[in-house]
C-alpha cells in the first residue's frame, strides 16, 4: 500500500456543529460495547472500546458520530 498526500483547502470545508447546542468544539470519549461470550470468537466476554466525540458545551453526542453502532 502506498501513502498518498492529499491536499485539502480547509477554507472549503464546513465545521461540524452539535445537534443540540450548535457548539463547534468536541472532545473524544470512549464508548464500551460488551460482546457476549455466546457470540465471541473466544467464547469469553469481550469489551470493545469505540471512540466517539462529545460536545464540549453540553456533552451531547451527535447521531452522526454513532452511525453503525447499534445498541
Amino acid at each position: 500500500m502506498t501513502n498518498q498526500n492529499i491536499s485539502v483547502d480547509l477554507s472549503q470545508v464546513d465545521n461540524v456543529k452539535c445537534d443540540e447546542c450548535q457548539g463547534e468544539r468536541f472532545t473524544p470519549v470512549c464508548l464500551i460495547k460488551r460482546l457476549s461470550p455466546l457470540v465471541a470468537p473466544t467464547g469469553k466476554e469481550t469489551f470493545i472500546p469505540l471512540q466517539v466525540f462529545k460536545c464540549d458545551e453540553c456533552n451531547h453526542i451527535n447521531e452522526l458520530f454513532l452511525e453503525g453502532m447499534t445498541n
